[in-house]
């Protein structure tokens, strides 16, 4: 059996071949893709490490960002370390590169880690590697220059997931640590993290394995260690809805706490004794977090009512499953059928207790990850890791048969059939053709046009300037040219954004006010930006109406060099 390295090279070398051959362009996919490399970019130029605001949205103000550096270290450590032999921009390069297939290397030797834990074979153990690329949005979120937070918190929801079936008070508690390091990261994976604690309580409440206080008590340690490390003192006694903070450690302390008191309570050994001791638990850690936060405990960003509407939920990877294309719904939903099919699959097999246990509370804990993707996008790369295993497991059991096909091209088709049917790659791209149908506007570009992507070094051209461009477009332009921009899509600016959003949707008088009042140069406008087609829809005879028409106000005066293409640009008069 190959070696994980091994695999893992081999899926380089394939990505290698296949950009050589294609031409492929290895761009960053996502605005916070962009935003990561400034924020790196900022600490290594001297911007302090705990001075988070990116300056040149909204100067001289800046934004506020609820990032912290945990991300940018590695990033930051390979820039420094390939920067001492290769020219800044090729050790960008290469550390883009770098720490994304890094990623999936960790989660090559976890998958791997897992199924072994759940009595899988060598065959199940290989099968876990090499189907990693069947899962879509594994291979989207582990590409080079794929830099965002997403993948840091997959590999901590593999880690804990690990941890569990792992079973023990250390295994516990070691989970606990990275959970924290998980909510630090992005708050946005508590959803699924609530589910690996309630696997954690249920162990007490069945087994009596007090696993739960361990799992309480290093998340509550391992968040106030590293609020310490990557916050400021300013911030100590801050209460902060985006960020863990002093009610979290409050919480989930207390919580352990009481937990661990709960020792002297009466009925201790039975299973109905213990669900009742876990009451005050529940208590403690509601009150710890709902009092000094309040609502914003369940919703972080805490958005006005207008950016709600006119962002948030126009977000693909925020909306739940029925506002998704037909290819993201039908992936999403295929990966919980398998996470269903899977976990029952393996359940049948299990040949004792332990390991029909092991099985089941990660088969719970898949579903419950899958449960969560159906509420939020976002959620499922991790459900989708997390059922790599599984989907393994399916493979195996079937292969044999499969195999013993005597005819050839029958055997072909039913072995490819598998691969296709046990993940959710066919699933995607069979509804693929249907994503057409799901439109967020009437807007229509020609076909030529629509496939091109916007230039932004294009931009370079012009003097260093103040851009008024729309949100998604923000963290590119700043990451490719010296401009500025009035702001991109952060929630703690909630001001700005609605600015920005109006410029281009609201009432052409409206638009004209706001753009002088944030001393724009220059606005620049990308035909195939999805928040510039989301303004024109908004309403009618707007600034994004009248750049989709080739038209404009006579306050704007188009910029020479810009008429053709998807890339427009005007003079503010």
């Amino acid at each position: 059996m190959p070696a994980v390295w091994q695999v893992w090279l081999a899926f380089v070398a394939i990505l290698i071949v296949v950009i050589l051959v294609t031409d492929w362009p290895l761009m960053m996919q996502d605005p916070d893709d962009y935003m990561r490399l400034l924020q790196v970019r900022d600490w290594l130029g001297g911007q302090a490490f705990y001075d988070t605001r990116q300056y040149r949205l909204n100067p001289p103000v800046g934004a506020d960002m609820h990032w912290i550096r945990l991300v940018d270290l590695p990033l930051a450590f390979f820039m420094m370390l390939f920067g001492t032999v290769l020219p800044a921009a090729k050790a960008e390069a290469v550390t883009l590169a770098l720490v994304p297939l890094g990623q999936l290397l960790l989660a090559l030797y976890l998958l791997r880690a897992i199924v072994r834990r759940l009595g899988g074979g060598k065959a199940e153990q290989l099968a876990a590697t090499v189907i990693v690329p069947l899962f879509p949005l594994l291979v989207t979120n582990f590409l080079p220059a794929r830099i965002d937070h997403h993948g840091w918190q997959a590999l901590a929801a593999l880690t804990v997931a690990w941890a569990m079936v792992c079973n023990s008070r250390r295994h516990a508690a070691l989970a606990g640590l990275v959970t924290a390091a998980w909510l630090m990261i992005s708050l946005e994976g508590i959803a699924l993290a609530a589910v690996f604690g309630g696997l954690f309580a249920l162990r007490y409440v069945l087994f009596g394995e007090r696993q739960h206080e361990a799992f309480l008590g290093a998340l509550a340690l391992g968040i106030a260690v590293l609020f310490a490390i990557f916050r400021p003192v300013s911030e100590v006694f801050t209460a902060l809805c985006d960020l863990p903070a002093w009610p979290h450690i409050v919480a989930f302390g207390g919580g352990a706490l009481v937990a661990a008191g709960a020792r002297i309570l009466p009925g201790q050994g039975q299973p109905l004794g213990r669900l009742a001791s876990l009451v005050p638990v529940a208590a403690v850690a509601a009150a710890g977090l709902l009092v000094p936060l309040g609502w914003c405990v369940v919703s972080p960003l805490d958005l006005d009512p207008f950016l709600k509407a006119n962002w948030f939920d126009n977000m693909a990877e925020s909306a739940n499953i029925a506002r998704q294309s037909a290819s993201v719904a039908g992936m999403t939903l295929w990966t919980l059928l398998l996470a269903v099919v899977g976990s029952w699959t393996m359940l049948a097999q299990s040949q004792n207790r332990e390991l029909w246990q092991a099985r089941a509370f990660y088969g719970v804990a898949l579903v419950g990850a899958c449960g969560v993707s159906l509420l939020i996008m976002r959620a499922g790369l991790g459900a989708q890791l997390l059922c790599v295993p599984v989907s393994a497991f399916l493979i195996v059991k079937f292969w044999a048969r499969v195999r013993a096909i005597e005819a050839a091209l029958p055997r072909i088709v039913a072995t490819l059939g598998l691969l296709l049917l046990a993940t959710p790659t066919f699933v995607s791209a069979a509804l693929k053709p249907l994503d057409r149908a799901n439109v967020l506007t009437q807007v229509q570009l020609p076909a030529g046009l629509a496939a091109e992507s916007c230039d932004y070094s294009k931009l370079n051209a012009l003097p260093r300037s103040m851009l008024f461009a729309t949100l998604d477009r923000g963290p590119e332009i700043l990451a490719r040219t010296p401009h500025s921009a009035v702001m991109s899509g952060y929630h703690r600016n909630q001001e700005k954004m609605r600015e920005t959003i109006l410029g281009f949707a609201g009432p052409l008088p409206e638009a004209e006010a706001i753009i002088r009042a944030n001393h724009a140069d220059f606005v620049v406008a990308c035909l195939t930006s999805g928040d510039l087609a989301i303004a024109a829809g908004a309403g009618e005879n707007n600034l994004a109406d009248a750049i989709y028409a080739g038209t404009h106000p006579d306050w704007l005066m188009p910029v020479p060099g810009f008429e053709q293409g998807p890339l427009r640009v005007y003079k503010v008069r």
